[in-house]
């Protein structure tokens, strides 16, 4: 039951590349991840390649043009061909989709990259396999616990604001991720770096397949020493091989596992860097740094360049990761939100094969509903960012006497003048930009803003003699963070109002303006309450399930001190190997870091079960980014990690936890992405007892989106204590006008046991359609198991669309009721089409609404309704080549809807519509000749039809589910007929459900 199929369209793919995903399954679906290392697995990962190889030349398509072939985690191949091939592509049966291979991102907050030129060609790959002779290689003896060395302050450290280091905690039962395997999915990684060093001590590396240790390309860069892996570092592989076809390379990259960045060996030392390596920055000791796990061991994966990286690249490194044995998996890489990208489905398939894997939530914040993929998925751990007690705080001292703080951690200035860039025609130092005087040995005091990264507005002084940087933040005074890059001139970065008493001084003293800047790098307490969550990590709720509470934790990502690489992008400081970032890609690596750590305590959890363990014991002590008001589930998740103790109760003794597996997760998809699954095997999961539910899947968290009245959701826990637990559930903090209850309210559990219970939330005076937050917490036996709760009401649930078939007929619409009044179900329709026909030609330069647009590359065909319930523009016409998109543009050229699919497949449909004039342009997107199109267009009339309403209530009742029974006639000839019914509560429209009717003759 493990095949996955979604659809037959194709979206065009900016790059002309494309992941075809099979129907058949993955090696992992079959071998499971302990038999990998069987010639019988091998032999079948050399059949799959070959089935990918048939397809593709049935397609009438080179084999040569396939550069990535997924096998282990997916099943999958990548392909660079115009949209016509992979539109042939798609059309095999054996074929489950083909979709674009989308171009994702670090998730580290800098500026963005330069433009890549170049091609270089690379042989296709895919997953090596373990040789029967590999292994993982035994300790070489004991070990001390892990003891934090001296620190240049008594601030605590990050791993002891993590509860890590103190006496119980995880170091001192010498739970350090000794024996664990962290793959780290990213840029590369600088592998001289000292946090990588091997100190003789480690376990003996494990044998793995193939060219594991890819340095020493030193024809695509002189600079790329060769190095042999070691026991820290114990594997390094290069897979950009999609990004190199499509992008090529820079002359300042390197193409081998090298970190051209910095970014792979941040996340990869914060992770799992060595114990109390000292940091420098410009010659100057910062601080002493330890990765999370610093006795687990490392592979690193190359799997971004410049630009990003390919989704075909790195679901290859998933699959990699997989074959090569890791545990756990950092991914601080996001996009856009997909459950079904084939990172997406590497990751579920990893999940089952039990491996954990972090991801970075995204830097789109604050605004709600900008969390990213894959982060979206249920089966991985989401991290957003937040602050930790720790700073490094620089100061300037004016010529007055004053002292102002901020964030630095880069070097000193001594009696400089001061200038402000606002007064000099650059306020934010755009580098495109001129100062109207000179800021020849000055400190300037630059505007924090779009036009220029961070790092470039110091490049902007330093190029124009400046000295000195002050960087002040725009937003509100307290509502941002300060940031610690290494920039081109010592720079302290400050809020606006701390800054503002600079300008002032400036305005005042003018040309005797003096300053200094002085004690870069200090290590203080965090001038705010820490840890607050900030401003940049992306918010839920989940643009593709909102019930699903995302993201699921908080680590620390900001002024974060770890590895860098001496050769990074153009733009940024050169030669130095640490820094102090910001991002959620820096927050991530502190989760994979702590679930080494998790690993090494409980080898046989699952990825579930050891996510329950930190979710339900995190802290919810945390505020948002306005370092006040306590931050909601859509910006922390389940609260800030907080291992504690390991034999106490905590995240490694957690006692209960909510598990789930492959079969829940693909449940969920049911629902969550129509089409992904089958109709047979969700029909047989339904029947097993799994909920395809989004609100029945069997996390710690639980969320409603769409709760009206009451609901009800069940949850199953395991007791993994050791012993029988009693437990009690404490529903006093339900979400604020919602009443919760619990059956059975007491559980016990025998060791090693399940219990089942349900909850149901029911609205007792929550307004409809606002979110409202609690938790529903376990306590007894001296265990506390907390379950985050989020719940948005609805006045009413209706569904969306109702079928019926015949030239007369009736169908029932299930109506369940949040509130209490007046109902009425108001009938429209049925209507045939109304086609739009016309000819449309190839657009030359792709692009709609450009000038050529008059060359035959757009129709506008106008359209004229008038008071409308429902309106349905479609175009599918899968036996044709032609890609064709729809525009709809309002009497004043205003595009109001559009359908942008691959191939001849659009629909645009609008509720309500306002009357009045509309045009239908019809763009030629790929057209081989003159396009002949006969568009179906439904417009619905607001309450006329044949379409009746023969018995609905009259009043709603909180909690009921009530039917209305439709009637309709005339639906001949044979065709496609739409009408709606339009949900009322006499004044105003709450939901809308599309009838959609077969007729016949």
């Amino acid at each position: 039951m493990k095949a996955m199929g979604l659809g037959k369209d194709v979206k065009k793919s900016k790059y002309d590349s494309y992941v075809v995903l099979l129907k058949s399954d993955p090696l992992l679906a079959k071998f499971g991840r302990s038999q990998l290392d069987t010639s019988a697995a091998r032999t079948a990962q050399e059949a799959l390649v070959d089935s990918h190889d048939a397809i593709v030349k049935a397609a009438d398509v080179s084999t040569s043009a396939v550069t990535q072939d997924l096998t282990v985690a997916a099943n999958a191949f990548a392909v660079n061909v115009d949209h016509a091939a992979a539109v042939r592509l798609a059309a095999n049966p054996k074929v489950a989709a083909v979709i674009p291979d989308d171009l994702r991102q670090a998730q580290g907050l800098t500026a963005a990259a330069p433009a890549k030129a170049g091609h270089r060609t690379h042989d296709r790959h895919h997953a090596l396999l373990p040789s029967q002779s590999s292994h993982r290689g035994g300790h070489r003896g004991h070990h001390p616990p892990y003891t934090p060395g001296h620190h240049s302050s008594s601030v605590p450290t990050e791993e002891d604001f993590l509860d890590l280091t103190g006496r119980g905690e995880a170091y001192d039962n010498g739970i350090d991720g000794d024996g664990v395997l962290v793959g780290v999915i990213d840029t590369g990684i600088w592998p001289e770096h000292p946090s990588f060093a091997d100190d003789g001590s480690l376990p003996e590396a494990p044998v793995l397949a193939g060219d594991s240790c890819q340095f020493g390309n030193t024809t695509a860069n002189p600079n790329d020493k060769d190095f042999t892996c070691n026991n820290k570092l114990v594997g390094a592989r290069d897979m950009t091989i999609t990004y190199r076809a499509v992008e090529g390379a820079e002359p300042d990259e390197f193409v081998s596992a090298r970190d051209d960045e910095g970014h792979g060996t941040h996340t990869a030392s914060t992770a799992a860097g060595d114990a109390n390596v000292k940091a420098f920055i410009n010659g100057k000791y910062v601080d002493t740094t330890s990765g999370i796990a610093p006795r687990a061991q490392i592979i690193a994966y190359k799997a971004l360049g410049n630009q990003g990286g390919f989704s075909s690249d790195l679901s290859a490194a998933i699959d990699q990761a997989v074959a090569d044995g890791v545990d756990v998996i950092n991914y601080s890489i996001g996009g856009g939100a997909n459950l079904t990208g084939v990172d997406a489905i590497s990751f579920l398939f990893a999940s089952d094969a039990g491996v954990f894997s972090a991801v970075s939530a995204g830097n789109d914040g604050p605004a709600p509903g900008t969390l990213g993929g894959p982060s979206d998925v249920p089966w991985v751990t989401s991290v957003a960012a937040g602050t930790e007690p720790r700073f490094y705080q620089g100061t300037v001292k004016l010529g007055n006497g004053r002292r102002l703080t901020g964030a630095s951690i880069s070097g000193t200035v001594r009696h400089a003048r001061i200038v402000d860039a606002a007064r000099l025609g650059n306020p934010l130092c755009d580098p495109e930009k001129q100062f109207s005087s000179s800021v020849s040995g000055a400190i300037v005091i630059c505007t924090r803003g779009l036009e220029a990264g961070r790092v470039a507005t110091s490049l902007t002084v330093k190029n124009a003699g400046g000295v000195g940087e002050i960087l002040a933040n725009v937003d509100v005074p307290n509502q941002d963070n300060l940031f610690t890059d290494n920039f081109f001139v010592p720079t302290v970065h400050m809020d606006q109002r701390v800054a503002d008493r600079a300008r002032a001084y400036v305005a005042r003293a003018g040309r005797y303006a003096r300053a200094s800047i002085v004690d870069t790098g200090k290590i203080v307490k965090q001038p705010w309450k820490a840890p607050s969550v900030t401003v940049f990590s992306s918010r839920g709720p989940s643009p593709t399930s909102a019930s699903i509470i995302k993201p699921d934790i908080t680590a620390p990502g900001i002024q974060v001190l770890a590895g860098a690489s001496p050769f990074t992008d153009e733009g940024f400081v050169q030669g130095t190997l640490f820094q102090a970032i910001a991002g959620t890609s820096m927050s991530s690596p502190q989760i994979a870091g702590i679930y080494a750590l998790v690993k090494q305590a409980h080898p046989d959890w699952s990825q579930a079960e050891a996510k329950s363990a930190l979710q339900t014991t995190a802290s919810q002590a945390i505020t948002s980014n306005d370092r006040r008001t306590p931050a909601n589930p859509f910006e922390r998740g389940a609260g800030q990690v907080d291992p504690g103790r390991v034999s106490a109760p905590g995240m490694f003794n957690p006692g209960l936890v909510f598990d789930a597996g492959f079969n829940d997760y693909l449940a969920f998809l049911c629902n969550a992405a129509p089409g992904s699954v089958s109709d047979d095997d969700c029909s047989a999961l339904s029947d097993l007892g799994f909920s395809t539910a989004a609100e029945g899947l069997n996390l710690p968290t639980i969320g409603i989106q769409a709760l009206v009245g009451s609901e009800t959701v069940k949850r199953t826990v395991t007791n993994v204590s050791g012993r029988s637990l009693t437990v009690t559930a404490d529903t006093r903090d339900a979400p604020r006008g919602y009443s919760v209850s619990v059956s059975p309210r007491t559980l016990t559990v025998p060791a090693n046991g399940k219990a089942s219970f349900e909850v149901t939330i029911t609205n007792t005076g929550a307004p409809v359609g606002a979110w409202r937050f609690g938790n529903l917490t376990w306590r007894g036996s001296g265990y506390s198991v907390n379950s985050t709760l989020a719940v948005r009401g609805s006045s009413i649930g209706a569904p969306a669309t109702v079928t019926g078939s015949g030239a007369s007929g009736t169908v029932d619409v299930p109506v369940k009721f949040g509130y209490d009044g007046a109902y009425s179900a108001v009938p429209s329709g049925l209507v045939a089409s109304q086609p739009l026909t016309g000819t449309v030609l190839q657009d030359p330069d792709q692009t709609f609404g450009t000038p050529d647009d008059s060359q035959g590359g757009v129709t506008n065909v106008p359209v004229t309704i008038g008071d409308t319930s429902y309106w349905r523009i479609e175009y599918a016409r899968p036996d044709s080549n032609d890609d064709i998109d729809l525009y709809l543009l309002d009497s004043s050229g205003n595009v109001v809807a559009q359908s942008t699919a691959g191939g001849t497949d659009e629909l645009i449909e609008l509720s309500h519509p306002a009357a009045g004039s509309y045009t239908l342009a019809v763009h030629g997107w790929q057209v081989a000749t003159t396009h002949e199109f006969s568009i179906d267009n439904w417009v619905v009339p607001t309450g006329t039809g044949s379409l009746t309403v023969t018995s609905a209530p009259t009043q709603a009742t909180v909690g009921a589910t009530e039917t209305v029974s439709l009637a309709w006639s005339g639906a001949t000839p044979a065709g496609t007929y739409y009408g709606a019914v339009d949900h009322t509560s006499g004044s105003d429209e709450l939901a809308q459900t599309v009838v959609a009717v077969t007729g016949a003759d």
